[in-house]
């Protein structure tokens, strides 16, 4: 039996496949640039793996006890196929033996073989079952990462350039409390500032006492009348160290909210917009919850989560002094995984981002407002083709943004740095999730129609994937499309969208996780309307991006293995 070739052509899970099938004992050796990992099989069963990273196991002594160490070899097997099997390139060759061998390459591979093989079909439905957890989980972080677009900026872009921060609104005219607008909502405002910044709270009547501010809030009453999605969001929220209590309806959350101001605990309100009002006279209960907390003299901080965000809602919401707006995750609950997966990011989200904002807001007391002044748009790129200098300055900034990428954090951090990268690139981008069947825009930055928020026209996009079109060629065939025509029924309707302006080509770039793309980018130059060109750096860097969304989850995976030795 000859097996030999590039990972780039035969993928690990197929070699494994016939490995299996074909009953074969000896071992399959694949080279990369880091060095050498094999695999070693005694009739089609797997025995023994390592990568070129991996720790040699001693020979066992008195401790730990013989079925203690066939549990940690078959540990120590499960990690390392885990990195082999999102290698995308490295040389492979399949050595026949009699026996496995005692030693590969100099190492001892004896002392870490086990005495019973694994089935390498189980392990195949296992790895295949933790590729596609991880391009859920991949996805899920995408989106999550944009899931307070409307605080950072609601007109305009969505990312600014660093150290373009947005300003604080100026104190609110009104002195007591606002009337709640009664639906339909009333027509949006021409260009209403952000939402983020809360309007003061009127000087009367004052909010109840309560205990001394702390750091972080001790409480969080969360409001939403969907149970699974109230559940998952409780149980992530309180893994992050918050005492929650949760609640269905206006009328629960009044309640407990009561119960924590009579007991003098600080708390945050995370309340869902869309849900029925009491007695049904509208569907934007979370707005009823704010408005009668304010007349039991509570005033927490305030997070809402909403599905959509237009002008009406906007204009109520800073009428309301609401401290922060996400979106929810564009929730499948068709796919349940992706449903439960989408949810959990959305609340590290929260966690780590949002939160701690509301927290220390809470801590101390606002500063006054600076003066406004217009978002900053970012200057319009070169309109002439790339000249040497350029393509090395481009080089530059490519290498600039691998060097933010290989420092590592959180995988929501990733879609970050790929908004930033495109900029180097395109005046106009938006950030499309794969979910299913079907693209989702979820954020961006550059020109929109009417001068609206790139993200919130991105959001309202979606494009399935069963039908013929640019973006179905580029996450099938996993390959870029450079300096394409918008072209049939879903490119018209992208660029009807988004706004054609100066635009005559647009560029459209898979980011792939474990050999399937997870993610879009496009982008386009709607102001000059010169065709893109050079790309092959932000090429290079969104597939460097997809391969540290791999290790971002494969190192979750590790921890937890290493936590269970």
């Amino acid at each position: 039996m000859s097996l030999t070739g590039n990972l780039e052509d035969l993928p690990l899970l197929d070699i494994l496949q016939i490995v299996s099938f074909s009953k074969k004992t000896g071992f399959l050796s694949i080279r990369t640039v880091e060095g050498l990992n094999a695999i070693v099989f005694r009739e089609g069963f797997v025995v023994s793996a390592f990568t070129w990273d991996s720790p040699a196991l001693a020979a066992p002594g008195g401790r730990p006890l013989p079925e203690d160490r066939q549990r940690l070899l078959r540990d120590h097997i499960e990690m390392a196929l885990k990195q082999l099997i999102r290698l995308r390139e490295g040389e492979f060759n399949f050595s026949l033996s009699d026996e496995p061998p005692g030693t590969i390459a100099g190492r001892n591979v004896a002392v870490e073989t086990l005495e019973v093989g694994i089935n390498a079909q189980e392990l195949l439905l296992g790895l295949a079952r933790g590729m596609d957890e991880d391009r859920r989980d991949s996805a899920a972080a995408l989106e999550s990462s944009f899931a307070d677009e409307p605080e950072l900026q609601l007109v305009g872009d969505s990312y600014e350039e660093e150290g373009d921060t947005p300003l604080a609104d100026e104190p609110s005219a009104w002195a007591s409390e606002p009337e709640i607008l009664p639906d339909p909502d009333p027509p949006p405002l021409p260009a209403p500032p952000p939402v983020a910044v809360p309007a003061p709270p009127p000087p009367a009547p004052a909010p109840r006492p309560v205990a001394a501010a702390s750091a972080e809030p001790c409480a969080i009453v969360l409001v939403d009348d969907e149970e699974d999605v109230r559940h998952v969001l409780a149980e992530q929220l309180t893994r992050g160290g918050y005492q929650v209590l949760e609640a269905e309806d206006p009328d629960s959350a009044v309640k407990k909210a009561n119960q924590l101001g009579k007991s003098g605990i600080n708390f945050v309100l995370v309340t869902d917009l869309g849900m029925p009002a009491s007695g049904g006279s509208s569907f934007h209960g979370g707005f009823e919850v704010i408005k009668r907390l304010w007349k039991a003299n509570l005033k927490p901080p305030v997070l809402m989560m909403t599905d959509t965000f237009n002008g009406a809602i906007q204009s109520r919401a800073r009428q309301m002094g609401i401290n922060s707006v996400v979106f929810k995750p564009g929730l499948s609950k068709l796919d349940p995984k992706q449903f439960e997966a989408d949810l959990r990011a959305f609340a590290r989200k929260m966690i780590q981002d949002v939160l701690p904002r509301l927290a220390s807001g809470m801590a101390a007391p606002a500063a006054p407002s600076p003066a406004r002044r217009p978002p900053v748009s970012p200057a319009p790129a070169p309109s002439l083709p790339a000249a040497p200098d350029e393509v090395s300055r481009q080089f530059e900034l490519l290498q600039a943004r691998l060097d933010e990428l290989r420092q590592g954090g959180e995988a929501s951090q990733i879609a970050s740095l790929v908004m930033k990268a495109a900029r180097d690139f395109f005046e106009r981008a938006v950030l499309f999730v794969v979910k299913g069947d079907e693209v989702r825009g979820v954020g961006g930055f550059g020109r929109a129609p009417r001068g609206a928020s790139l993200t919130l026209v991105a959001r309202e996009v979606v494009i399935p994937l069963s039908e013929p079109s640019d973006f179905q060629e580029a996450v099938l065939g996993r390959k870029p499309l450079v300096g394409v025509e918008p072209s049939g029924r879903w490119g018209q309707y992208l660029m009807g969208k988004v706004g054609r302006f100066r635009s005559s080509r647009v560029t459209l770039i898979p980011m792939l996780t474990n050999r399937e793309a997870v993610s879009v980018l496009f982008g386009d130059n709607p102001e000059t309307g010169r065709e893109s060109s050079r790309l092959e750096p932000l090429t290079v860097f969104i597939n460097q991006a997809g391969i540290a969304l791999e290790n971002a989850f494969l190192q979750r995976k590790v921890n937890a293995l290493q936590g269970r030795e």
